[in-house]
């Protein structure tokens, strides 16, 4: 299980980016996650971030969202909907995705829920 951004364990330094100028300013160590309201631009972030041979994580709206954002080389799926996670983890499961599925906490003690359901990790945000 990975377990990402705890105190105890070297902090990230994560940037949520809805707009390609953002991406285009991070480095390299930088952990981007592409986050927007509007599916079609959040898509569009994502290819960009393909083209470019970038690492990303996201954090989808819906199924559908989801499976496009993986086969646009997603490398983490970022939700903090324990039942949306759920979900998430039997289709990685079945499909087999090279992506890993997180779940975003604020505490320590919900790293127990995360293990119990079989999700790839957590990210404390």
């Amino acid at each position: 299980m990975l377990i990402l951004n705890h105190p105890l364990i070297t902090p990230l330094n994560l940037i949520f980016a809805t707009e390609k100028t953002k991406i285009q300013n991070t480095l390299p160590n930088d952990f981007l996650i592409l986050t927007h309201s509007d599916s079609t631009t959040l898509l569009q972030l994502a290819k960009y971030c393909q083209d470019n041979h970038l690492n990303f994580g996201v954090i989808p709206a819906n199924i559908t969202e989801a499976m496009l954002l993986i086969n646009l080389g997603a490398h983490y799926l970022l939700t903090s909907d324990l039942t949306f996670a759920r979900h998430l983890q039997k289709l990685a499961e079945t499909y087999l995705f090279d992506a890993k599925i997180l779940l975003c906490i604020t505490q320590e003690k919900q790293i127990e829920n995360a293990i119990e359901y079989g999700i790839d990790g957590v990210i404390f945000t």
